[in-house]
């Protein structure tokens, strides 16, 4: 949603971004240009005043006011003003005001005889409109001073101006090229680099399953070929010694016989059960449905009492409300079995308390036993497939170690967890969180 949103704030970004552009080469270009027009101004005013103030030496001399004053109606038809200074800075000629003699200083006057030959006044206060230059001639009695209008001066920026528009188009929608393409630079790099994340995961991951798979098929094959052993074992003394061998010795053969292949036929069956949930869940066959949590607490239980009475532990099932969730009740009702199955084997507990709680937007199911407990770095790994506390007893209960790595993965499938909480001496709880929604 908030790419979507971005994405429509695009259009009004690039387009201020495009303005801002265009004003800003816009204004360089102008100022650019208006000090090229000033500075190619001021030589050329320089320039004619230098020949101004030698064209009228003579005349200063002379007194020529005549002669002046044809100068300087020549030099206002091209827009200049002819002025000419005397030494103490009084106005000796004005083409504007035809004023003739020594007259009283002005400001503007003081001003351009103390910036003094070669010094143009630009907007100053004294003059805002007019561009100045000044040239000493005479024996250095007179300073004469042509004045442009700022005005003329300028007018070639005005004249242009349609086409320093059009560069600054140009040059704006060059900016907004770049812009666009190191946009799409960034860009680039960031899917080339979560492309990049994605296939480093994904190898990571390849790598894990496969490790995991070996590890697996390793653990495996271990575990059934312990049961094997027995079993070939019991079937070659018979064979070979079967007459040979007692009654007692024969019925211990036989019951031999009897606990490996119950215990390869479990390890099979865990297999098998394993394999459904994983299938299941990446195909997603498992049939989720509403189920009360309540019935299928109590189904679970009634499948254990009976191994519960044999083992002479007291299976303790608290009442519990009635609880619906969306779940796959055959797959929990087989977790809590599982559960209950670990505490009765393992836990030399005189008794063992199954309940059900609701917590925020779940159910909680809890096994509790009071038996042996299990140590700090044994609950760490207790869910791993095949791993077990003591190997060799949980093979003489007939334990596969894959019954609670079964009860974490059917946690997992409904968007849950199972934990445990035990101390040493002091029994085991194990919950099996699931969300009901």
């Amino acid at each position: 949603m908030k790419k979507h949103r971005l994405a429509g704030f695009i259009p009004c970004i690039l387009a201020a971004i495009g303005l801002a552009a265009f004003a800003f080469v816009l204004r360089s270009e102008t100022l650019s240009y208006r000090r090229a027009v000033e500075k190619w101004a001021e030589r050329d005013l320089a320039a004619r005043t230098q020949l101004a103030s030698e064209a009228i030496r003579e005349a200063l001399a002379t007194g020529d006011f005549a002669r002046l004053r044809a100068f300087a109606d020549a030099r206002r038809a091209d827009g200049m003003r002819l002025t000419v200074l005397t030494r103490a800075g009084g106005m000796f000629f004005d083409s504007d005001s035809r004023a003739v003699g020594n007259h009283a200083s002005c400001p503007e006057v003081a001003a351009a005889r103390e910036k003094g030959e070669g010094t143009s006044l630009r907007k100053s206060e004294t003059s805002s409109s007019i561009m100045l230059y000044c040239a000493r001639c005479a024996g250095d009695e007179f300073i004469v001073r042509l004045a442009l209008p700022y005005e003329t001066v300028v007018a070639p920026l005005r004249a242009n101006r349609p086409v320093l528009i059009f560069a600054a188009l140009v040059g704006a929608s060059g900016i907004l090229m770049v812009l666009l393409f190191m946009f799409r630079l960034v860009v680039r790099y960031r899917t080339l680099a979560r492309e990049r994340e994605a296939q480093e995961r994904a190898l990571a991951e390849t790598r894990r399953l496969a490790e995991f798979r070996r590890d697996f098929i390793a653990n495996v094959s271990h575990e059934i070929k312990t049961p094997l052993t027995g079993i070939l074992g019991a079937v070659d003394m018979l064979e070979t010694s079967g007459d040979a061998l007692s009654e007692d010795e024969r019925h211990e053969l036989m019951n031999m016989l009897r606990r490996e292949s119950t215990r390869l036929d479990a390890l099979a069956r865990d297999i098998l059960s394993l394999a459904r949930i994983e299938r299941g869940d990446e195909t997603g066959e498992n049939s989720f449905a509403p189920a009360d949590l309540a019935d299928v607490l109590s189904s679970a239980a009634d499948r254990v009492r009976p191994r519960a009475e044999k083992a002479g532990v007291r299976l303790v099932v608290h009442p519990a409300d009635p609880l619906v969730a969306q779940c796959d009740s055959r797959l929990i009702e087989q977790a809590l079995v599982n559960l209950a199955d670990n505490a009765l084997r393992h836990s030399a507990s005189p008794d063992v308390e199954m309940s059900l709680s609701p917590c925020d937007g779940g159910a909680v199911f809890t096994v509790e036993d009071h038996g042996i407990g299990l140590a700090a770095a044994d609950q760490a790994r207790i869910f791993e497939r095949f791993y077990r506390v003591d190997k060799s007893h949980s093979r003489e209960q007939g334990g596969t170690g894959l019954g609670l790595a079964i009860v974490k993965h059917i946690a997992t499938l409904h968007g849950g967890d199972a934990q445990v909480e035990s101390e040493p001496g002091k029994g085991c709880r194990f919950t099996l969180r699931i969300k009901c929604g």
